[in-house]
């Protein structure tokens, strides 16, 4: 049984509880070895759905951890309200959680004050992961090699998490930016695996050079037609609504004077 603490901060946290699920549901998948197995028998599953998997585990850990600190932190809030008084061995055990939360605070606080004053910088790593990973002798050495396949995972969470970082910090503008570029890329080696007759990762067969590029090409369109259109359109209410509430706040100021 959780404490009750527990269960009211994630009541009124649902979409952190959410995130949690997702969190440790792509945990687990991430440690199927079959599953993964099965995902690089063909380039085009090893590409789209294996480092996207850990693209996004990475993204979402950066939220798990702010997420298991405020829970930490409001747990250790709860139970000093319930409880008054605290024997010694409860005050050393409440020191010493105090203290991880210190010592967890103040390494995320040190990344995010990167993260605010340096956001490019975030950037710049996964660019230099992701180029490094993706050359032909390196991506198939990875792949035939399980020990710097391991490696090349860590890598591509590192990617997913650092990325998540930039986006933050670098604001809406970078972000347009960003899926507009990511969307040009994409589509540029898709139509190059689409149409090779040499392999360019020669572990793989050309006919899955050409599936990869099919399905590259695929997820270009739904970018550029679903995911585009709906983030924009999302920020403009959004946007809207601060306007909105704004406006109002304002007269109802101007009429108490």
């Amino acid at each position: 049984m959780l404490p009750n603490g527990v269960l009211v901060w994630f009541g009124k946290n649902i979409r952190s509880y959410i995130l949690m699920i997702i969190f440790g549901t792509l945990i687990a998948t991430s440690l199927q070895p079959n599953l993964l197995a099965a995902t690089e028998k063909d380039l085009a599953s090893h590409m789209v759905l294996e480092h996207t998997l850990f693209f996004f585990l990475g993204a979402i850990s950066v939220q798990v951890a702010e997420t298991v600190l405020r829970l930490i932190v409001s747990f250790e809030n709860t139970k000093k309200r319930k409880s008054r008084s605290y024997s010694e061995a409860q005050g050393r055990k409440s020191n010493l959680t105090l203290k991880i939360i210190s010592i967890w605070s103040q390494s995320l606080r040190k990344i995010f004050i990167v993260n605010n004053r340096h956001g490019f910088i975030w950037i710049i790593i996964p660019i230099i992961l992701l180029t490094f990973w993706h050359l032909p002798s390196i991506f198939d050495y990875a792949t035939l090699n399980e020990q710097v396949h391991i490696i090349q995972h860590i890598s591509f969470i590192i990617v997913g998490a650092t990325a998540f970082l930039a986006l933050r910090a670098l604001g809406e503008s970078f972000k347009i930016l960003i899926l507009i570029s990511l969307n040009a890329i994409m589509a540029f080696a898709g139509l190059m695996f689409a149409v090779t007759s040499t392999p360019i990762y020669p572990v793989y067969s050309v006919s899955s050079h050409n599936d990869a590029g099919t399905y590259m090409l695929i997820t270009c369109i739904l970018l550029l037609l679903v995911v585009l259109p709906t983030y924009l359109i999302s920020r403009t209410i959004f946007h809207v609504r601060v306007k909105t509430i704004n406006s109002n706040s304002n007269r109802w100021q101007q009429g108490l004077e």
